[in-house]
């Protein structure tokens, strides 16, 4: 059960335009200690010049990631749900500079339409949260079944540490 202190980690609206599975948001733990993830949230917004594919649809995966992250930037706001607390030990980035993080074991996975406002929210059963270990990575991915166009997506993630 996670017991620490609770952050929300946001990756902000990121732009995905592509096919490829994509890393938009990818944490390291510290190598004093693990983060239990409590909760995703997804969400596809709508803009000036969008346009999504027509039955499009989107696979967003939570996984380990292996090896040597790359890129990303330090933008991904981290707040704590007590004022109190210190900065998070956990080191987040989004893909505002292109990630490079390869996909490992999928801890949770679902399937969104491809379309303004479509979103999902999912809180874990209290004692069975994802645990990451000290200094091991998890990222969030994601793969379009089409492209659109200037499609925005933003991720958040409920951690505790």
């Amino acid at each position: 059960m996670a017991i620490g202190r609770t952050y929300t980690v946001d990756s902000g609206l990121q732009t995905l335009a592509s096919t490829s599975q994509t890393c938009l948001l990818v944490g390291t733990c510290a190598s004093t200690n693990p983060v239990d993830i409590q909760a995703i949230r997804v969400a596809i917004h709508s803009g000036s010049g969008v346009s999504y594919p027509s039955n499009g649809s989107v696979q967003v995966l939570l996984a380990r990631a292996s090896g040597t992250i790359g890129g990303g930037t330090s933008t991904a706001t981290v707040n704590p749900h007590n004022a109190g607390d210190i900065a998070a030990n956990t080191t987040w980035k989004d893909n505002s500079t292109s990630i490079s993080a390869t996909i490992g074991t999928i801890l949770w996975g679902q399937v969104l339409p491809f379309t303004a406002g479509a979103n999902w929210a999912e809180w874990v059963t209290p004692g069975a949260e994802w645990r990451v270990a000290a200094s091991a990575s998890v990222g969030v991915y994601l793969t379009c079944s089409s492209a659109g166009t200037a499609t925005k997506f933003q991720i958040e993630l409920v951690t505790a540490e």
